[in-house]
């Protein structure tokens, strides 16, 4: 099978939208965040640090799994 080549900003969004909606499941959706506690950004939402661990490891495993799978890969180098 070919390498498939896709733009990679479209290549990380649908990576990071995949991630996203596992953690949320995993974590039952406004639990997976927290307020910010960088100086700044108070109020910005993000992953609490044990989802945040989950999201990177499914991030990983979705970019595995598109590669491997669909011999899909981000042109960027």
């Amino acid at each position: 099978m070919a390498k498939i080549y896709i733009d990679n900003a479209r290549y990380m969004e649908f990576i990071d939208d995949v991630a996203t909606m596992m953690t949320e499941i995993a974590y039952k959706g406004d639990d997976a965040y927290v307020l910010s506690s960088e100086v700044g950004k108070e109020d910005v939402m993000m992953f609490h640090e044990e989802a945040q661990d989950y999201y990177n490891e499914r991030y990983d495993e979705v970019e595995t799994t598109l590669i491997r799978t669909l011999n899909i890969h981000s042109n960027e180098k």
